[in-house]
């Protein structure tokens, strides 16, 4: 067990130097207007009827799917 948390922590640092490396790599200006014209764009989508009809054929499925699940002969 304590073999598997030392692997699991040394991969975890691993994936950290390899992160911030790669987030160095991004000039800071770009980041941000990616992330401004992201956050427009979602904007955007959430004030459609679109992610409400989408959760709601969700909420629908997930109903539909847990009763037939609970409802079977057994």
């Amino acid at each position: 067990m304590a073999r598997q948390r030392r692997c699991a922590v040394a991969l975890m640092q691993q994936q950290k130097v390899q992160t911030l490396t790669q987030a160095q790599r991004i000039p800071l200006p770009l980041a941000m207007g990616v992330a401004f014209a992201s956050g427009f764009i979602l904007q955007k989508f959430f004030n459609t009827p679109a992610p409400r009809t989408l959760m709601n054929w969700y909420l629908t499925y997930q109903a539909f799917s847990q009763g037939a699940s609970h409802n079977t002969p057994g």
